[in-house]
């Protein structure tokens, strides 16, 4: 199939083809999904349906910026442990302020 796929005992659910051959996957298999890449093994005639969320193309510069990456991961740890610390937002140089770990 391409990917390497866990071993799973039991079906999720079962779907029958309808008369044009589709088959309704259901809104709790499709919820934020924006694609499915489609893998089939000719051999055992498995399907296998690999998700995809897209992200909107204003907000790619987040993945391509490990800094800012490492800043949210920072902050939302500091919120996890309850150590958050109030900063004014309308301070030019407030970032410039933040510790880097380095």
């Amino acid at each position: 199939m391409g990917s390497k796929v866990k071993d799973i005992e039991s079906p999720y659910a079962t779907a029958r083809p309808d008369d044009r051959g589709r088959i309704t996957l259901g809104s709790s298999l499709t919820k934020d999904v924006s694609r499915f890449d489609v893998f089939f093994n000719e051999e055992t005639g498995e399907v296998l349906l690999k998700p995809y969320k897209e992200i909107p193309a204003t907000e790619a510069w987040f993945y391509k910026n490990e800094k800012a990456q490492k800043l949210v991961a920072k902050g939302l740890d500091a919120a996890t442990g309850g150590k958050l610390k109030k900063i004014d937002l309308k301070k030019s140089s407030w970032i410039d302020n933040v510790e880097d770990d380095e």
